[in-house]
C-alpha cells in the first residue's frame, strides 16, 4: 500500500538542503573560530534555532508541542548530542573541512559498533567487516600528512560522530514513542540553557564587528531551518532512500574547503573518504535487506 503522505521528490530536496545548510553552518563556523568562542558560537546557534521550532511544533501539535512521556532517554539523547556537537565545532578551527566533514560521517560505522551493545542488536559478519573497512578508511583520513593537521582536532572530530552515534541510539528508542519535534524543543532549549550558563560564567562579551554578529545570526536561523529539512525529509520519504544523500555532506565540504580557505586535499583524505562513503552505504544496504526480511 503506498502511503499518500510521501512525497520522494520533495523528500529528497528537503535532504539535499539539510546538508547544504550544514556545510555552509560549518563553513561559517570555520570563518570566525579564530574570532569567537565555541560557547557563544553554540549559544548563538541553540538560542535562535528555538523560535523556528517551537513555532512549527506548536501549528503541528497545539498544546502538546512539548509533551514528552520518556525523560530519562530524552536526558541521555540531549547530553549526547550536546558533546557531539560541541565536538564537532570545536574541530573545525583546528582541522579541514574535509576532514571534520568526512570524519562526522563515520557515525554510521560507530552506530553499527554500539548497536549489540546498547540496542541487543545482532550484527552479521558482513557488516563488521564493513565496520572494520570503513575505520581502515578513517585512518587513512586523519593520518599526519598535510599542514592542517592537528591531534586534538583529530581526536574531536572523532569524538564527535563517536557521540552522535550514541545519541542516535537514544534517538532509535525516543522515536518509538515521543514526537520528534518535541524532543528537539526540549534538546535545544536545554543547549541554549547550558551554553548561557557557560557563556556568563566565562564572562564573555557580545561586542562583535557587524560581520561577525550577522554569521553568529545566519548560523541560529540556519540552524533551525536545518532541523525542519531533517524532519520533513524523514516524514515525506523513506529513510533508506535518504540515508545516501547525507554523504554529500564531505564532496561539499572539500569544495568549500578548496575553494573558500585554500585549504589541500591530501591523496589518503580523498581515498579515505571513499572507503568510508562505500563501508557505510554497505551497512545501510544490509540494514534495509534485513529490515526486508523481518
Amino acid at each position: 500500500m503506498i502511503d499518500k503522505n510521501l512525497n520522494i521528490p520533495l523528500g529528497i530536496s528537503n535532504a539535499i538542503g539539510e546538508v547544504l545548510l550544514m556545510v555552509a553552518m560549518t563553513a561559517m563556523v570555520k570563518l570566525i573560530s579564530s574570532e569567537v568562542s565555541v560557547i557563544t558560537i553554540l549559544l548563538f546557534r541553540y538560542a535562535l534555532c528555538l523560535p523556528l521550532l517551537v513555532g512549527v511544533a506548536i501549528w503541528q501539535n497545539g498544546r502538546r508541542a512539548l509533551v514528552i512521556t520518556r525523560y530519562p532517554i530524552l536526558i541521555a539523547r540531549t547530553i549526547f548530542g550536546l558533546i557531539s556537537l560541541t565536538c564537532f565545532y570545536a574541530a573545525i578551527g583546528l582541522i579541514t573541512l574535509a576532514q571534520v566533514t568526512t570524519l562526522f560521517q563515520t557515525i554510521t560505522l560507530f552506530v553499527t559498533f554500539l548497536a549489540p551493545i546498547l540496542l541487543a542488536e545482532a550484527v552479521g559478519w558482513r557488516r563488521w567487516t564493513a565496520v572494520v573497512v570503513g575505520f581502515c578508511g578513517t585512518v587513512m583520513v586523519i593520518s599526519p600528512d598535510t599542514t592542517n593537521w592537528s591531534l586534538l582536532g583529530i581526536m574531536l572530530g572523532l569524538s564527535a560522530p563517536f557521540f552522535g552515534a550514541l545519541m542516535l541510539v537514544m534517538l532509535r528508542k525516543l522515536g518509538q514513542t515521543e514526537n520528534p519535534a518535541s524532543a528537539a524543543i526540549w534538546y535545544n532549549g536545554f543547549g541554549a540553557l547550558v551554553f548561557l550558563t557557560l557563556f556568563l560564567m566565562r564572562g564573555e562579551s557580545l561586542l562583535f564587528e557587524g560581520k561577525t554578529l550577522l554569521i553568529l545570526l545566519i548560523i541560529g536561523l540556519f540552524a533551525g531551518f536545518q532541523q525542519l529539512c531533517l524532519a520533513y525529509s524523514h516524514r515525506l520519504a523513506p529513510a533508506s532512500l535518504l540515508a545516501p544523500f547525507r554523504y554529500l555532506s564531505i564532496p561539499f565540504g572539500i569544495m568549500v574547503g578548496l575553494l573558500f580557505f585554500d585549504e589541500d586535499l591530501s591523496a589518503n583524505v580523498a581515498i579515505g573518504s571513499v572507503v568510508i562513503v562505500v563501508s557505510s552505504l554497505f551497512i545501510l544496504q544490509r540494514e534495509k535487506v534485513l529490515q526486508a526480511k523481518a
